[in-house]
């Protein structure tokens, strides 16, 4: 990574600049904006379809709810603070990595995330219902924690990035392990599903370059 810092204004510039160019993370936040919606005011019964139940998963093989889940929210707050996360993190991914490997990387993470929440039910006879995108944003997180370990050194010298990261970090380990029915099987595994995806990138493939609007 290069060891270069900028201003504050300098750093805002380019998040507009990162913003602007993240299609799949603008698509992704309206996709979960406008089911919340239908779901909300005239499509109720997509929960009923499209939510994840592990039971109902394997008696009747409707593994696409693996992906369906992803897409639905509980309830505003629960939206909210995932479109938050996903803003948050989204984006400065998406331009780190490129358009397909930021999808592959969101999408996988997510259905990593709802097969280690199935596997925990059946281990431990649970049942639930199960929704939203947190689970493939924290595949996006599994993968900023890799690059920052590997670019461990530059932090310790930015004081502001280092501020930036600890708010940031508090806000995910909060929504995602600490509030009332969070998932923490399914946010476990898709952080995991980041991190070894972010080895693959940063580390194997060697895209350790600097993580604009980051750092």
């Amino acid at each position: 990574m290069q060891d270069t810092y900028v201003s504050e204004g300098d750093y805002w510039q380019r998040q507009e600049q990162i913003y602007k160019s993240s299609y799949i993370t603008l698509a992704l936040l309206a996709i979960n904006v406008v089911v919340f919606l239908l779901c909300s005011f005239a499509f109720g019964w997509m929960y009923e379809k499209g939510a994840m139940i592990t039971e109902v998963v394997l008696r009747d093989g409707q593994y696409y709810r693996l992906f369906t889940a992803m897409f639905l929210h509980a309830d505003p707050q629960h939206l909210i603070n995932n479109m938050l996360m996903l803003a948050i993190g989204g984006a400065i991914v998406e331009h780190y990595t490129g358009h397909a490997f930021y999808f592959f990387l969101y999408m996988l993470s997510g259905l990593f995330g709802n097969m280690i929440s199935m596997a925990y039910e059946i281990q431990n006879r649970l049942s639930w219902v199960s929704v939203g995108a947190s689970g493939a944003i924290m595949g996006l997180v599994g993968f900023v924690v890799v690059w920052i370990l590997v670019n461990r050194k530059t932090f310790i010298r930015s004081r502001n990035l280092m501020i930036r990261l600890a708010l940031l970090g508090v806000f995910v380990i909060e929504a995602c392990f600490f509030q009332k029915g969070a998932n923490t099987a399914a946010h476990t595994g898709g952080f995991l599903t980041g991190a070894v995806l972010g080895v693959i990138n940063i580390i194997v493939l060697k895209n350790n370059k600097n993580m604009e609007g980051l750092a």
